[in-house]
C-alpha cells in the first residue's frame, strides 16, 4: 500500500499542491487580518476572547481544506475515470480497491495534516500577534493550549473524512462540477455561523464526528463497488 500511495504522489507530483496550501495559508492570513481591522471596536469583535478567536481559525481552516480535499477527489479519482486512465489502472495485477485507497489515504492524510497545521499556524500567529499589541483580554495557559490541540486534532480527523463525502456525487456520474460543487455546498452547510462567530454547526461536536463517519463510509462504499457498476 505505501508502494502504491508513494506511486500516486510521483504521478500526480503532489508537491505542488503543498504549494498551493501555503498559498492558501496566506490568503487566510490576510482575510484573519482584514476581519480583525473591520472588527475593531465592535461589541461582537471576532476576536473577543481566545476561544472565539480559535473556533473561527478552525472554521475557515476546516472550510478551505475541505473544498481542497474534493479537489484532489476530483483528479485523483474522477478524472481518472473520465478520461478512462482508471481502466488501464484496473488492468495492473494489483487489486483494485487498493488502488482507490491509496488514493482516498493521500486525500484524507493530507486534508488533515493541512487543517491541524493550519490551526496549529494561525494559533500561534494570534498569541504572538497578541503579545505585542495586546487586543485580546484574556490570557491562554499551557493547559489551554493542550486541551485546544487535542480538540482540534479530532477537529481535523472528522472534517478529514467529510472531505471524502463529495465522492459519493462525484463517482454517480463521474463528474467532477458535480464533485466541486458538493464540496463547496457541504462546507457552507457545516461552516455555517449562527449568532455570529460564537456558535456553528461545527460547535456541535456530534454533527462533525457523524459526518466525518459518513465519509469515511462512503470511501469504503466505493471501493466495494468496484467490482460492479463503477467498472462499467
Amino acid at each position: 500500500m505505501l508502494k502504491l500511495i508513494q506511486l500516486e504522489l510521483r504521478k500526480h507530483r503532489f508537491a505542488r499542491n503543498f504549494r498551493t496550501a501555503g498559498i492558501a495559508n496566506l490568503v487566510l492570513i490576510l482575510f484573519l487580518i482584514l476581519i480583525g481591522f473591520t472588527d475593531q471596536g465592535a461589541e461582537d469583535n471576532a476576536f473577543a476572547n481566545y476561544q472565539v478567536s480559535f473556533m473561527l481559525i478552525d472554521t475557515f481552516a476546516r472550510a478551505v481544506f475541505i473544498i481542497f480535499g474534493g479537489a484532489l477527489i476530483a483528479k485523483l479519482i474522477i478524472s481518472e475515470y473520465r478520461n478512462k486512465t482508471m481502466n488501464v489502472m484496473f488492468t495492473y495485477p494489483i487489486k483494485r480497491h487498493k488502488i482507490i485507497a491509496a488514493k482516498l489515504i493521500i486525500v484524507f492524510v493530507f486534508t488533515f495534516m493541512m487543517i491541524l497545521f493550519t490551526d496549529v499556524l494561525m494559533g500561534a500567529l494570534l498569541v504572538v500577534a497578541n503579545h505585542f499589541y495586546d487586543f485580546i483580554p484574556d490570557t491562554l495557559t499551557m493547559r489551554d493550549a493542550v486541551v485546544l490541540l487535542l480538540k482540534y486534532t479530532v477537529s481535523s480527523l472528522s472534517a478529514a473524512g467529510m472531505a471524502l463525502i463529495p465522492l459519493f456525487f462525484g463517482m454517480r456520474k463521474h463528474s467532477v462540477t458535480t464533485t466541486l460543487v458538493s464540496s463547496i455546498l457541504l462546507v457552507l452547510v457545516v461552516c455555517s455561523g449562527f449568532n455570529g462567530p460564537t456558535f456553528s454547526i461545527n460547535t456541535l461536536i456530534v454533527i462533525p464526528l457523524t459526518l466525518g463517519a459518513i465519509g469515511l463510509w462512503i470511501a469504503s462504499l466505493s471501493m466495494i463497488r468496484l467490482e460492479t457498476k463503477d467498472v462499467n
